[in-house]
């Protein structure tokens, strides 16, 4: 019996190692926990390895790779990933689909890439993008820094009486402020601020201050710098810059068995999937894989399903060094980014669109979300303007939204549903992987003595063992390989020890039977290998068939 996950709090560090070495430990057979690397801060980055070791070794299985927590506020994405590991530890042996997905694949999960970032973020009630570490200044810049000035543990926000200032109350619910019109004059009016300490104040002048812990391990990939017209400051000073993209780009790149990935993050109702950016096109096979993935994640979560450019409220804007870019176009794995929640779907709103929404939207839809905080969240979304005796600005009000807890992450007493379905698509996608199996292994005495030894190796999997097209074309894929194995006294006349095979096709291919146009004819998922051997009967042959996407197979011969 593995210990539940209860959906009451957010795990520190501590706690959250706590469980995982409870989980590994109720079941050694089917869970591994090691530490990936070290956060700048020094806590270990935990990965854990799924699969039933009796059927195999993981590295020897096709795998899918989850991530979660790499930004500071996103605590919820965390969940994603702990309902994941406790859906497979519980559900073997019982649950036909996650028994066969540990028999026969791999999952990694790396259930918190960035535990600096989450450890302050929870404990100071603030928003903290990513890392902790101070870039790209090591000392606070003058200006607005957000904070918790009030110690409550929220991250609210400020507003202050101003002639001159660009807020109104609106005329049917003054806790919301709206615009002046253009040629408004002689009203009450504000000035609106996050909530935060300003350093250098002179009295007039607010700028917002760029964050002490500037850092986006989000944006600090190695994909396409150079082809960057410019560099957000917050990707960091060079790509795989910090300890904790160190840690999960070495876990990547040692486990050539990855065929798919999603990091979880928050918020939105998202899936996300490739191009970055409007000068990349996918290839028409990986298009296609695509658009079934993303029809099960719609179907399963509701979420909305759309590129990366058609996210971006400015399609012009250029996007590099981010996880797309990494898993996909470099390594040419199936990556997605699952954003979850969307508050403004939980308060009615249906359509919208998740970016452009933020910058600009009806009125209408800030009167409904105040309702829906009134409603069903207490109030505690939206809270009340209180007066505060502010630092610097001296008399101001504190409220409005509370980002961290009711935006960035669903109230506690709604996560588990949020997260349930998405475990459910991942081990629909980790089920499509590409996996090889020995369809036959035959031998025939052509002569005394000598044997003539056919195996033919199947991709029993939905997608071939390639992958992606984009793999394929960057030559990262690796390829099929076939290799006999002899005991002494038995020596091999035709064929080469290790014979390269190629790729095998999967079923993604497979188009409509009511049409003949495009088909291709025949076994693309099948290939045959033959030997001739010189050896005494009742010898033993062994093959072993291996691809490192597809995983190994083995089988064995007795020549009579």
């Amino acid at each position: 019996m593995i210990r539940p996950l209860t959906f009451d709090r957010f795990y520190v560090h501590d706690e959250l190692t706590a469980l995982l070495r409870d989980w590994t430990d109720s079941r050694p057979d089917l869970a591994a926990l090691e530490s990936v690397g070290r956060s700048w801060e020094g806590r270990d980055v935990w990965l854990l390895t799924l699969t039933n070791t009796a059927t195999g070794p993981a590295a020897e299985k096709p795998a899918y790779f989850v991530e979660a927590g790499i930004h500071g506020t996103e605590w919820s994405s965390c969940f994603a990933a702990l309902h994941l590991v406790h859906h497979l530890l519980s559900g073997h042996g019982s649950d036909e689909r996650v028994t066969r997905l540990l028999d026969t694949r791999t999952l990694y999960v790396v259930p918190r890439l960035n535990p600096d970032g989450h450890e302050h973020a929870m404990a100071e009630g603030r928003f903290i993008r990513s890392s902790v570490r101070p870039h790209p200044s090591p000392d606070a810049e003058p200006g607005l820094q957000l904070r918790d000035v009030d110690g409550d543990g929220r991250a609210l926000f400020m507003r202050m009486r101003d002639a001159d200032g660009p807020w109104k109350t609106h005329p049917d619910e003054p806790r919301l402020l709206v615009p002046r019109e253009p040629d408004e004059v002689g009203g009450d009016y504000f000035r609106l601020f996050q909530e935060g300490d300003i350093t250098g104040y002179r009295g007039d002048v607010v700028e917002v201050a760029e964050p002490v812990e500037g850092l986006d391990l989000g944006q600090n990939l190695p994909t396409d710098w150079e082809a960057a017209p410019s560099l957000p400051r917050n990707a960091g000073p060079f790509p795989g810059s910090e300890p904790e993209t160190q840690a999960v780009l070495r876990a990547v790149t040692d486990r050539p068995n990855i065929t798919g990935y999603v990091t979880c993050h928050t918020f939105g109702g998202l899936h996300l999937f490739p191009p970055m950016n409007a000068d990349v096109r996918l290839p028409g096979p990986d298009q296609h894989v695509y658009e079934v993935f993303g029809a099960k994640a719609a179907e399963l979560t509701g979420y909305d399903v759309m590129s990366f450019q058609d996210l971006k409220h400015d399609p012009a804007a250029d996007f590099r060094g981010g996880q797309l870019g990494w898993y996909y176009h470099q390594l040419g794995i199936f990556a997605w980014i699952t954003e979850f929640w969307s508050p403004q779907r939980a308060a009615g709103i249906e359509s919208y669109h998740a970016s452009r929404w933020l910058i600009d939207h009806p009125v209408a839809d800030d009167l409904r979300m105040i309702k829906w905080s009134d409603t069903e969240l207490d109030g505690k979304g939206f809270v009340d303007w209180y007066p505060f005796e502010h630092p610097q600005l001296g008399t101001v009000e504190l409220g409005g939204w509370d980002m961290i807890n009711y935006w960035y992450n669903p109230p506690m007493d709604r996560i588990e549903a949020e997260v349930a379905p998405h475990t459910d698509w991942v081990v629909f996608q980790a089920l499509a992987s590409p996996r090889l199996e020995v369809r036959r292994l035959s031998a025939a005495e052509v002569a005394p003595g000598v044997h003539r030894i056919r195996l033919v190796v199947g991709n029993t999997g939905w997608l071939p063992t390639y992958v992606t097209r984009t793999a394929l074309n960057r030559q990262v894929a690796g390829e099929l390989a076939a290799e006999i194995a002899l005991p002494d006294g038995a020596e091999l006349v035709t064929g080469e020890r290790v014979e390269r095979l190629g790729q095998l096709e999967g079923r993604s291919g497979t188009l409509s039977s009511t049409t003949w146009w495009g088909h291709d004819p025949g076994t693309p998922d099948l290939t045959a290998v033959e030997w001739t051997v010189r050896a005494p009967s009742g010898t033993v042959a062994s093959v072993t068939a291996r691809h490192p996407r597809a995983g190994t197979t083995r089988a064995e011969i007795s020549l009579g």
